[in-house]
């Protein structure tokens, strides 16, 4: 059994059995389980109510690293578990879990919530500190540093409205960013000028 607060792990894992498997380790080290999702769209959709994931590398049809991208995006823990040779995992992620097949949910679920208390020990989700990432990635999505910044201030005030108690703890950054992301789209180009 697993010390502390049990995590939101999410399991993105195609193949039936082994996902079933994990999902009953998971929760009898008192963690909860966000899946198993065979798809990797069902599992982006699902980012925001998670701590840490575990992501089989080959999916049908593809990969997962798509939702490695965003998992690291939002600074939310991660690890590999694959079939696979390691060298078949992009540098970019360098650095995270990778755990071969067939694997126990223990040494996986002890990566995760070792990066999961660094993390929060990193201070990442303090106000300013995701303020500045969100004017970072702002800047790549606009042209200009002023629609940057009118993106940002739309993104804060939306927050703001929308906020109450959930501008506090590690929840916070994912939902700005995902905020940030959602203005763009919708109105980005009343931020150009």
């Amino acid at each position: 059994m697993m010390t502390g607060n049990g995590l939101n792990i999410m399991v993105v894992e195609d193949d039936f059995l082994v996902a079933s498997k994990l999902a009953d380790e998971i929760r009898a080290h008192g963690d909860r389980v966000i899946g198993p999702f065979a798809d990797i769209h069902d599992a982006i959709g699902r980012i925001g109510l998670i701590q840490g994931a575990i992501l089989d590398v080959r999916m049908q049809g593809g990969t997962s690293f798509p939702v490695a991208d965003f998992l690291s995006e939002c600074g939310i823990p991660f690890v590999f578990l694959t079939g696979y040779d390691r060298c078949q995992i992009p540098a970019r992620f360098q650095g995270r879990g990778v755990f071969a097949k067939p694997s126990t949910a223990q040494p996986l679920l002890v990566t995760l919530h070792s990066q999961h208390d660094a993390v929060l020990h990193e201070d990442a989700d303090s106000l300013d500190a995701v303020v500045i990432e969100l004017l970072r990635r702002a800047r790549r999505l606009m042209p200009d540093e002023s629609s940057a910044e009118r993106l940002v201030e739309a993104v804060l005030l939306r927050a703001i409205a929308e906020a109450g108690a959930r501008l506090q703890g590690p929840a916070m950054r994912p939902w700005l960013l995902s905020l940030l992301q959602d203005e763009h789209q919708l109105r980005g180009r009343i931020h150009l000028h």
